[in-house]
């Protein structure tokens, strides 16, 4: 198998298309971390679970500045 990059794509093209990936975006903490947290702090799911209904995603301007490039595996 070989691959085959495809046209590179601008990362603003892709939060901003039609299928709306932003709605499709999470935060979340995993459970090691959330164990953690519990540990060191007695901060408890519920509370975590709670901040995470606050939370946003963001990035820097330079993000949107960038390209993604697909790859696409064939058989040779």
């Amino acid at each position: 198998m070989r691959a085959k990059k495809l046209a590179p794509i601008p990362m603003e093209s892709i939060l901003n298309g039609r299928s709306d990936i932003r709605k499709q975006m999470g935060v979340c903490v995993r459970e090691d971390d959330r164990q953690w947290l519990y540990d060191q702090y007695e901060i408890s799911d519920d509370i975590v679970d709670e901040v995470l209904k606050y939370a946003h995603i963001s990035a820097s301007v330079d993000v949107f500045n960038k390209t993604i490039t697909p790859v696409v595996w064939e058989e040779d």
